[in-house]
């Protein structure tokens, strides 16, 4: 699987089309990102932390109402449109530029958790087990702490981006974000 990158400044590649595999509790990710989910689940349940996935492969018009829902919350409170999007767009990808779009990216929970999702995640047993594991399974804690001017993108620790054992591992060992691996990648090239 080739590495893309897909943030505000990078759209899902044209001809990109996700070859979606089911995960269970009606979701699906990309086949490969898919069958890592799996394992992956498999190995925190045999070590007794049962992690939930509540969101992976979105349409591109189920993540348009994502932005369009939160833009209209801020716009609600008297925000011009144009700033209502900005604030969405650090939480909330713009249609066509998001992980979820292409099939490669899952937010993952515990099983007990109850309302919205916090950095209060970053607190339990789940998380922990995610910092300690995800990369062997190929997955990425993809807006970390602190690396919101890199990534443009609030900090989520709930939020695991597919990128491949090989690159996971070296972008946990070296605590990297996606933009600077990539970066590293496009230097390394020249």
């Amino acid at each position: 699987m080739k590495l893309i990158l897909i943030n505000k400044d990078n759209p899902i590649p044209e001809n990109y089309c996700p070859n979606l595999m089911d995960i269970g509790g009606g979701y699906s990710l990309e086949k490969n990102a898919a069958l890592s989910m799996k394992a992956m689940i498999c190995a925190a349940a045999a070590e007794g932390i049962c992690l939930r996935v509540f969101s992976a492969y979105r349409s591109i018009a189920y993540q348009k109402g994502l932005f369009d829902e939160s833009t209209d919350k801020y716009m609600f409170r008297g925000m011009s449109y144009e700033k209502a999007a900005e604030l969405t767009a650090q939480s909330i990808a713009v249609p066509g530029y998001s992980e979820h779009n292409a099939g490669l990216a899952a937010d993952i929970s515990s099983m007990d958790w109850q309302g919205d999702i916090s950095e209060e995640f970053e607190n339990t047993p789940e998380f922990a087990w995610l910092q300690k594991n995800a990369h062997r399974f190929g997955y990425i804690l993809r807006y970390p702490k602190g690396k919101e001017h890199i990534t443009g993108i609030i900090y989520e620790p709930w939020h695991y981006r597919y990128v491949g054992a090989k690159h996971a591992g070296c972008i946990n060992r070296l605590g990297l974000t996606l933009e600077e691996y990539m970066q590293m990648h496009r230097a390394c090239s020249c």
